[in-house]
């Protein structure tokens, strides 16, 4: 629930290591959890980018997509 110093936490991983894709997995449930979905499509993208066989993910962008999918005005 301390968003804050975990969001820290991943910067920092992913400053040693840009393709930890466990970080940016991480990174998108906060995104997420946060209302930021848009932000957190794009960290699972770019995680799933890395390792394609993560299940856990794909049902995450699909749900965004599903979620966020509508009709313009």
């Amino acid at each position: 629930g301390q968003f804050g110093p975990s969001v820290a936490d991943i910067q920092h991983t992913l400053a040693l290591n840009p393709n930890h894709f466990g970080a940016l997995g991480g990174l998108g449930m906060i995104l997420e959890e946060t209302g930021r979905p848009e932000a957190a499509l794009k960290a699972y993208q770019a995680s799933l980018a890395i390792h394609p066989h993560q299940d856990g993910i794909k049902a995450a962008i699909e749900r965004i997509e599903r979620d966020t999918a509508g009709t313009e005005l």
